[in-house]
């Protein structure tokens, strides 16, 4: 019997993601906000950027399925970041906005992930990072 090539590389992106996560918490609790976890950031993001999205729209944005969305959205609903209203333009749907209090989290949200990419790509070339990008791509494109 043949034995297979393995090696850690699935186990040490997931190590990576964990790393990223703690030093994302940490960086919220610095500013005092603890009812927000690492997964809500891509939708935050999608809301600093179009300031009104439907789950679909947000969903596609931020490559996700529609059920995790709705549970990110509903937990940033409980916690006061976001609000939802029906879409004048049609009325199946609901539109995603972000209340007051989502828009102050901004300014945070983009020192800690400018904080997380100097974190990431330090020592790396900007040509290390293109491959390296690329080849996660691939990687990814070959589990679809």
């Amino acid at each position: 019997m043949k034995q297979i090539e393995t090696d850690n590389t699935i186990n040490l992106m997931s190590r990576i993601n964990e790393r990223a996560n703690r030093f994302i918490l940490a960086e919220l609790e610095k500013r005092e906000i603890t009812d927000i976890a690492p997964s809500h950031g891509a939708v935050l993001a999608a809301l600093f950027r179009d300031s009104e999205l439907t789950m679909s729209e947000i969903a596609q944005r931020v490559n996700r399925d529609r059920s995790t969305v709705t549970n990110s959205v509903n937990k940033l609903i409980d916690s006061g970041y976001l609000a939802t209203m029906k879409n004048a333009q049609d009325s199946r749907s609901t539109l995603v906005f972000l209340t007051p209090k989502g828009r102050e989290l901004e300014p945070a949200f983009f020192q800690i992930s400018q904080s997380l990419a100097m974190l990431e790509y330090q020592g790396i070339s900007a040509e290390e990072r293109e491959i390296f990008r690329k080849v996660l791509e691939r990687i990814y494109m070959n589990f679809s």
